[in-house]
């Protein structure tokens, strides 16, 4: 049924079951693989077939996508959006953040979250949401099992294991960065585009410098070195590398 999906169709298909907990470890380890490799070949495959695509970053809009992820202060929130803030630089885009944790006392509906925005060509942004999304919840699963799969975890002081969670999932995305930016450049090596790419990734910088005020933050947030090992490992392994950090899937 696969052979009959088109690329995106396919891509979608594999990213539901890198995030489904009712498949196993290694369903979705090769779904995240499966995943990676046709979004990062079909992103490069367009730009060949557009006169080495020097004319696509003229033709095609630059945009920007948005993902909301839930939470206020003490979650990890903020640490989830960071770290997929790497992964949307891993795949040429440009991101940047609102910090809504705190409840806006004139919206007393409104739920506390962080709001990424990721910029870059249309087709490029349509690619990379559904990425994002999936990696969210892979990174808030992965950690969740890391975290109630160690009785240890029971004694450790509270804030401290705050910041333990907020490391393992900020982590998680340099991890997931990491796979992503080495599948990627090979791809471009693999197809001569690396200078097209890099025209695109600076106009859509430029766009972005253009359209978008964005504030330097200036806040100092505490940190922890415990967690980051196994957030990075657990990271490299949802995009489907054989290194093993977490044994356990999800956790939240």
């Amino acid at each position: 049924m696969a052979e009959s999906m088109t690329v995106e169709q396919r891509i979608a298909h594999f990213l539901r079951l890198s995030q489904d907990p009712g498949a196993t470890q290694a369903e979705r380890d090769t779904a995240g693989q499966q995943a990676e490799r046709l979004l990062a070949k079909h992103a490069i495959d367009r730009l060949t077939l557009d006169v080495e695509g020097a004319k696509r970053a003229q033709r095609e809009p630059i945009e920007t996508g948005v993902l909301v992820v839930h939470g206020g202060r003490g979650t990890v929130a903020l640490d989830v959006v960071l770290g997929l803030s790497r992964v949307a630089t891993a795949l040429g885009l440009v991101p940047y953040f609102s910090d809504r944790r705190t409840p806006d006392p004139w919206d007393p509906e409104g739920t506390p979250h962080v709001r990424l925005s990721v910029s870059g060509f249309r087709s490029d942004v349509a690619l990379a949401l559904p990425l994002l999304e999936s990696l969210h919840t892979q990174a808030v699963l992965a950690m969740r099992a890391w975290w109630r799969g160690d009785a240890r975890h029971r004694l450790v002081p509270r804030w401290d294991a705050h910041l333990a969670r907020c490391a393992f999932v900020q982590s998680f995305g340099d991890g997931a960065a990491a796979r992503l930016r080495t599948a990627r450049d090979e791809a471009v090596a693999t197809t001569g585009t690396a200078l097209v790419v890099a025209s695109r990734e600076a106009e859509v910088r430029g766009w972005v410098d253009d359209n978008v005020r964005l504030r330097t933050r200036t806040d100092r947030r505490s940190f922890s070195g415990y967690g980051r090992g196994q957030g990075y490992a657990a990271g490299l392994r949802s995009t489907g590398t054989t290194r093993r950090g977490v044994h356990s899937p999800s956790g939240g």
